[in-house]
């Protein structure tokens, strides 16, 4: 089942395309000329014979023609096959004359054709072996040069197979034969008659064929000369007028002397891109040689632009503001662009007499400011703004840097009065070295003290040395000076 659906969606593509192609042959301008040529074109060609019709084709496929040709004066004339009961008898009956045996059946066969059309005729053959023949082989008379086509098949043995004779037939067998009949020129005045026979049997059957190569409506009688829809100046033939010497148009309304041609052919063919195009490319009717579109959205010389094909803005063509034409937005005065969105209106960026505050250009009413600039008017400077923020960053770190020496100086002060209450005075107000114990008497200046006794080895020292606060305060110094360098580098990077 998964199959078959690409199959039945290339089937349906297939049938598609080959309508168009059908479509197109029914809308050339060889078509058009008149309602034999149309029909003459293809089988599913017709001819609209009402004069009021509102399709812009008279030779179209037939199911164009819906909602716009009167069903009952669409001409598309079909095949038909007519086989009279009376002048066929059944296989094994008797001629008139009581001796003669039938053995082909139908006798007589009517076929009535359009051109490119194939219908295929059943026959009969009932063998006799007293003809002395065992074989079956068709014959004809002559068909080809009569613009007819016919190929032969037949149900030999159990197996239909293409050609005109079967071997070895049987006495008293019926033998089913088969005729694909087509018209493939219009060659002949009137009616084609051929013969179909079996060779050894003396009496044929006889196949009418009528080519369906003209319309009734050309017909002298039912032409209507000086028709009041031709103005009184041609006769209307199969729902047209064909205009007299010196007029032309749709109702031979235009004087061809006022166009510059001579024939109303030459007027149709102002219509045409070319002359094997269809007028006015199908989708408006020639005027005197001018094209009029059908439709408020086709336009061109040959109403063969599309006017919805166009960009849009907010589901608005041309964002409201230009017209379609071919594809393409003709924008109205004071918009621009590919889609007419762009406004050419200059007032919304002048501020103080100036476009964009001389700091940039405008563009469809708005500024685009240039490199240190911002603002609806590029009335704002970027580069003072980085200096504004730099500043007061420097101010805010030397802030800092304030406090931090502030701390600094106090923790030094700390530990110095700790220093003053640990040693012994005397009497003169001198540090007493005596009471300091013996571990400390030959220390001298610069000399590390000896551990005490509780002290643990690799034990951590608790608190701090003046040296180690005054340390980590010249650190955090440096990086508060290190981190001030950068800014200032950075602020100088931005406005260079």
């Amino acid at each position: 089942m998964k199959c078959l659906w690409p199959i039945s969606a290339l089937l349906m593509l297939a049938c598609c395309v080959f309508a168009v192609d059908v479509q197109k042959l029914c809308r050339s301008a060889k078509a058009s000329k008149s309602c034999a040529q149309c029909i003459k074109e293809h089988t599913e060609c017709a001819w609209c014979l009402d004069p009021h019709s509102t399709s812009p084709f008279r030779c179209d496929h037939i199911k164009a023609f819906e909602g716009k040709c009167s069903a009952n004066l669409i001409y598309s004339p079909t095949t038909e096959l007519k086989i009279a009961p009376q002048h066929n008898l059944p296989l094994g009956s008797k001629h008139a004359d009581g001796s003669t045996v039938i053995q082909i059946e139908p006798q007589q066969v009517v076929l009535r054709m359009k051109p490119g059309d194939i219908i295929e005729v059943p026959f009969k053959y009932l063998h006799k072996a007293h003809t002395g023949l065992k074989d079956f082989v068709i014959q004809t008379s002559e068909f080809r040069s009569l613009g007819i086509g016919i190929e032969f098949s037949v149900f030999c043995h159990g197996n239909r197979v293409q050609g005109r004779q079967c071997a070895d037939v049987k006495d008293g067998s019926i033998v089913d034969f088969y005729a694909k009949v087509s018209v493939n020129e219009c060659k002949a005045a009137g009616d084609v008659a051929i013969s179909i026979g079996a060779y050894g049997y003396h009496t044929v059957s006889a196949m009418f064929i009528t080519p369906v190569c003209g319309c009734d409506c050309e017909k002298i009688q039912n032409q209507e000369k000086r028709s009041p829809l031709c103005y009184g100046f041609g006769t209307l033939i199969c729902g047209v007028c064909e205009c007299q010497p010196g007029k032309g148009g749709n109702n031979c309304e235009c004087d061809l002397s006022h166009y510059g041609v001579r024939t109303a052919a030459e007027l149709e063919n102002k219509c045409r891109r070319s002359p094997n195009d269809a007028v006015c490319s199908g989708n408006g009717k020639c005027q005197c040689g001018r094209c009029q579109c059908d439709s408020e959205f086709t336009t061109g010389e040959f109403c063969d632009c599309e006017g919805l094909s166009c960009p849009t803005v907010d589901g608005k063509l041309c964002a409201g503001q230009g017209e379609c034409t071919c594809g393409e937005c003709r924008c109205e005065e004071g918009f621009a662009g590919d889609d007419c969105s762009c406004n050419l209106d200059t007032t919304p960026c002048v501020e103080g007499g100036l476009m964009c505050n001389g700091h940039g250009k405008c563009e469809c009413g708005k500024c685009i400011c240039n490199a240190g600039y911002t603002g609806l008017t590029c009335g704002i400077s970027k580069k003072k703004d980085i200096m504004d923020e730099g500043m007061e960053l420097e101010e805010d770190l030397d802030k800092d840097a304030e406090s931090l020496q502030g701390q600094m100086d106090a923790a030094e002060e700390s530990v110095a009065d700790e220093q003053d209450r640990d040693e012994p005075v005397n009497e003169d107000g001198q540090t007493d070295h005596s009471e300091m114990g013996p571990e400390n008497e030959f220390v001298e200046e610069g000399e590390p003290l000896s551990p005490v006794e509780d002290d643990e080895p690799n034990a951590p020292a608790e608190g701090g040395t003046v040296e180690a606060i005054h340390e980590n305060n010249t650190s955090g110094a440096w990086r508060i000076s290190i981190s001030l360098f950068n800014c200032f580098f950075i602020v100088l990077t931005r406005f260079l």
